[in-house]
């Protein structure tokens, strides 16, 4: 007997984004994968939102819910409490996926029984279009054991020939484009604990540990939208140090209480020392003078943390311009740092 194509769920959690709502909405109707349920949490917007999710109401794989603002995570994991379907995933309401993504993640999912397949996606920067390549690989398929080695470990950070790519180090966080299998995160919750920007990496942490069967393909199933609706992202956060270190020890912890043992810790440390690129980034946002940017830098560097991250990281893998970079924040010479920090700026603002 023909197996019945499985019911996949997609949770859209939508909240003032009017703007495009449109374009994410038709993405998910428009799939050339046709079995699924569409949930839509309007979280409380006070734009015209609801209206617009309310022209798909006629679309009976849509299944509009409206609350007063609860926030992204708890819409999130109220979509895994309601969701029918064998296999889930995660949209944001002012993103969209490619037309096919389903499809192509579910036809991997069903031929290799895979807890989770992971794609790849664009950057829209609105006049241009960027692809994220996350593997060196174009496909891979990993049991248990080559999870843990190779996706799990590396949530926590980069080691060896992974550090030739520093910019590379949050590449696997979102939970976008990511089909998962419902038994692999029916139990989860997101935000279940104070992790700030990186409540969507500790659920991917939380997800892979148990995960079987690990499945990426080189296939550009989402477009995150990096224009207007997330340019608040560039604003000054002046909690960022003291997050990010909270966070950290949260990762440490869960190394420990986990057994994960010391390739793990590694990894982690290599996270830290890697983090003075956002670190950094984040200080040149600020108003503050070239010269009280650069005793706030070494301030950081002074933290036990990061005078551990950078005794132990292994230099050999970077290129020129991250080796001097990193050598620089080894030394605390946060003055020329700043300096080379404009630099960066610069060409991540127009490559």
């Amino acid at each position: 007997m023909q197996r019945v194509e499985p019911l996949v769920s997609i949770i859209v959690p939508v909240y003032n984004t009017s703007d495009y709502l449109h374009q994410c909405l038709d993405s998910l109707v428009n799939q050339t994968y046709p079995n699924l349920e569409i949930i839509c949490i309007n979280d409380g917007s006070s734009d015209c939102s609801l209206d617009i999710m309310m022209e798909y109401d006629a679309d009976s794989r849509v299944r509009l819910i409206d609350q007063t603002n609860r926030g992204c995570s708890f819409c999130r994991t109220r979509g895994l409490e309601l969701a029918k379907g064998e296999y889930l995933m995660f949209v944001d309401s002012d993103d969209w996926l490619d037309l096919d993504a389903i499809r192509v993640l579910l036809r991997h999912a069903e031929r290799e029984q895979a807890d989770a397949v992971m794609g790849t996606y664009v950057r829209e920067y609105g006049d241009r279009s960027l692809r994220k390549k996350i593997f060196e690989e174009s496909y891979l398929s990993y049991d248990a054991k080559g999870t843990r080695r190779y996706v799990h470990r590396r949530l926590f950070g980069l080691i060896g020939e992974e550090l030739a790519h520093p910019e590379s180090v949050d590449s696997l966080n979102s939970n976008c484009f990511t089909l998962y299998h419902r038994d692999l995160v029916k139990h989860l919750k997101f935000g279940a604990g104070p992790y700030g920007t990186f409540k969507d990496l500790y659920f991917q942490i939380e997800a892979l540990e148990h995960c079987k069967r690990f499945v990426y393909i080189d296939y550009p199933v989402y477009h995150y939208r990096k224009t207007d609706a997330r340019s608040v992202s560039s604003a000054y956060k002046k909690d960022l140090v003291e997050s990010r270190l909270h966070f950290f020890h949260v990762l440490m912890h869960y190394i420990e209480t986990h057994d994960l043992g010391e390739e793990y810790l590694k990894a982690l440390y290599n996270r830290i020392a890697l983090s003075m690129i956002g670190i950094g980034l984040n200080e040149l946002s600020s108003s503050k003078s070239l010269w009280a940017q650069a005793e706030a830098l070494r301030q950081v560097l002074r933290q036990t943390e990061y005078k551990r991250a950078y005794s132990q990281i292994d230099f050999h893998y970077f290129d020129m311009k991250w080796r001097t970079f990193f050598q620089l924040c080894k030394r605390e010479q946060t003055v020329p740092l700043v300096l080379m920090l404009h630099g960066v700026d610069y060409l991540r603002k127009r490559v």
